[in-house]
């Protein structure tokens, strides 16, 4: 696929890096900063060029005319959606992904039509990942929640202790332990390599477990890998910025919550939006301010700032100052490495692979309904829709087994008319049937789209 990115940003970056992976991916990429492209020309081997992404002129020397999809992410919301409106109306490139922020645009959902200005999928990095951030509050012990079909199924990453139930026992044993309870175990990764998760793999201490289950039995598969964790009543915030101050919208009513924020201007603003949150002037890196606040007794803290040295430094912070949970924010590489590696810091965040994840579903073949990014890019879990009549695929009709996936490729459920059934060897797609995979090696991701996508009689 041809793609031309609009913006060399954090974002643009990350997106180029990712797609550039792939070999049959042909990555061009705009931006008037030509330091951004010097930087991504040394580790990538795509056509850059340096210029405004709304100047016709400009796309044009970018090839736009034989280009598949355009994704403009540049900081500009008018510059996007002007990109979008040319490329599809001077140059008819079919496929168009804006980044909008402007919540006086995002509200008037009619702009966004091929009446109107023709984008295909609008994407608001700041609401992904204030989702993103929502579904971890909600089940505590999760590392990572993932929703497909409408939260009908979750994906979710968790970490296996030793003393619990399962650990040191094949996987098999799971369902042994909850019997009347719908799980399947997708893929195991152990010193951050992945390894075949059989019935017969013996689950050890500190492997990164990935299941499949219905949203109620979370916790309750949680259990089997590591002590319940408690319930996050008292929750810090540092940081009112957009994420900060909607995901204080959404946890105020059954939360106590408080926000740090350094900007006396901002900090009036959020407090005229917030109904049960209170709001504080001053630095989460002040010591004094967050033992006034009782850091010790705080069961989360968020650091949700626009610096990611910030978010790193005040989490190790406020770890050791006694808070339960720490999450940084973290865009850049080199402090995301630094934050892993720190043990004060339970969680790292990375906008940019959430975002890459938003888009991914509109770049894959064949009908993909959602698609995540995972292990930083290495792997994906995807959502499938398999059709029949006028388009013959390999599947239908057929079991599992039959199909011959990949290796390191797992059908974890299938979900047929708002039923969910577990994958296993023997169950048989049907046309119509929404089909969950993921893949431990994302490179197979061709093979797959080959055999779902189909072909037009």
């Amino acid at each position: 696929m041809k793609i031309l990115i609009l913006g060399a940003g954090q974002v643009g970056t990350t997106l180029a890096k990712y797609l550039g992976l792939d070999n049959d991916n042909d990555i061009s990429i705009i931006d008037k900063d030509e330091s951004n492209l010097l930087n991504l020309q040394r580790h990538l081997d795509i056509k850059t060029v340096c210029g405004h992404a709304s100047y016709p002129n400009i796309l044009e020397e970018a090839d736009i005319k034989n280009m598949d999809m355009v994704i403009a992410v540049t900081r500009s919301d008018e510059g996007n959606m002007l990109a979008c409106q040319m490329a599809h109306t001077l140059y008819q490139v079919e496929k168009k992904v804006a980044r909008v922020r402007t919540a006086e645009y995002l509200h008037r959902k009619e702009l966004f039509s091929p009446n109107a200005i023709p984008i295909d999928f609008v994407i608001t990095p700041e609401e992904l990942v204030t989702n993103y951030i929502k579904r971890m509050v909600e089940e505590p012990g999760a590392e990572q929640v993932f929703e497909f079909e409408n939260g009908l199924v979750q994906l979710v990453e968790t970490r296996a202790y030793k003393g619990t139930p399962i650990v040191g026992h094949p996987i098999k044993d799971l369902h042994e332990h909850l019997p009347k309870t719908w799980v399947r175990i997708v893929s195991l990764y152990r010193n951050s390599r992945a390894i075949p998760a059989s019935g017969e793999t013996v689950i050890r201490d500190g492997d990164r477990v990935y299941f499949m289950t219905k949203k109620a039995s979370i916790s309750k598969v949680i259990k089997q890998f590591r002590r319940e964790d408690r319930t996050y009543k008292n929750i810090i915030i540092a940081g009112g910025g957009r994420i900060g101050l909607n995901l204080a919208k959404f946890l105020e009513k059954d939360h106590r919550i408080r926000v740090i924020e350094m900007n006396k201007q901002r900090v009036n603003e959020i407090a005229d939006e917030l109904e049960n949150t209170l709001v504080l002037l001053g630095n989460a890196s002040d010591e004094e301010l967050l033992l006034e606040e009782g850091i010790e007794n705080t069961d989360l803290f968020l650091a949700l700032t626009d610096s990611d040295e910030i978010n790193v430094i005040v989490s190790i912070l406020a770890k050791r100052l006694g808070a339960y949970k720490t999450v940084a924010l973290v865009k850049r590489n080199v402090y995301e490495d630094l934050a892993e590696q720190s043990e004060d810091v339970d969680m790292v965040i990375s906008p940019d692979q959430i975002t890459v994840g938003g888009i991914l579903a509109h770049i894959r073949k064949g009908d993909t309904m959602t698609a995540y990014s995972l292990r930083q890019g290495k792997a994906e879990a995807i959502e499938i829709i398999v059709h029949g009549d006028k388009y013959h695929s390999d599947v239908v009709g057929k079991t599992i087994e039959q199909i011959n996936l990949p290796n390191g490729v797992v059908v974890g459920s299938v979900v047929r008319n708002n039923e969910v059934i577990m994958g296993s060897r023997r169950l048989i797609i049907k046309e119509g049937d929404h089909v969950l995979l993921v893949l431990t090696d994302v490179s197979k991701i061709h093979e797959v789209e080959k055999l779902f996508e189909g072909y037009f009689d």
